[in-house]
């Protein structure tokens, strides 16, 4: 996969939501640090081409935010964290596959979106106004505070015109989190590799069910 859609790695890519002051970073067309750090989250779930749960522990978990930068490194999580980190990470994960349109996820969007809107309010953002610009950022320290720096993350690429281009492959054999980079939001597979597998199992289904037909 390339790097640039949110390697799978233990902590990420160890970037942090301070991507700069909203509208004066990348652009939309190009990821950012905001990208980076939430296909980092989303890809620590167990998925085709990453079978191990990265986030199974406290300990897992305070390496991968710590890593990140949403947090101290002193700073203590509890297996509550662990459990509340995958119910976020599986509400973002709702949103990102509903865009490619992975099967089942519209089922689950309006759930997901419900979820994260009352997670909102538990993991509050402030506005951080510079002479350089204004972003979002976590109104609180801590574990939550951690949280809050991904809910940061997704607002600072809101505000870019990127947060559509967060994407989950539609490949069910991957199902990596992805930075769609096509002109106009278009994009259903990490990478051609993805692409080509899909359209050799759709030609494959067609010959299958073509031989079926005949043979009915």
């Amino acid at each position: 996969m390339d790097t640039s859609t949110g390697t799978r790695t233990g902590a990420g890519r160890g970037t942090s939501t301070s991507a700069g002051a909203t509208g004066t970073g990348a652009a939309p067309s190009e990821p950012c640090e905001s990208s980076a750090v939430l296909l980092g989250f989303v890809n620590t779930t167990p998925h085709g081409s990453g079978p191990v749960e990265l986030l199974g522990d406290s300990e897992s978990l305070a390496a991968w935010l710590t890593g990140a930068g949403l947090m101290a490194a002193d700073t203590a999580v509890t297996r509550a964290d662990v459990v509340a980190a995958h119910e976020l990470r599986a509400a973002l994960c709702t949103v990102f596959l509903s865009r490619s349109g992975c099967e089942g996820s519209a089922d689950r969007l309006p759930e997901a979106e419900r979820y994260l809107a009352r997670i909102a309010e538990r993991y509050p953002l402030t506005l951080r106004v510079t002479a350089e610009g204004c972003r979002p950022a976590p109104a609180q320290a801590g574990v939550l505070g951690a949280f809050a720096g991904l809910l940061a993350a997704a607002a600072d690429l809101a505000a870019r015109g990127a947060w559509l281009r967060m994407k989950i492959c539609k490949n069910p054999t991957c199902y990596s989190g992805f930075y769609d980079r096509t002109r106009n939001t278009s994009g259903l597979y990490c990478g051609t590799a993805c692409g080509s597998q899909a359209a050799q199992r759709a030609y494959r289904n067609r010959i299958k069910d073509a031989s079926c037909a005949q043979a009915s």
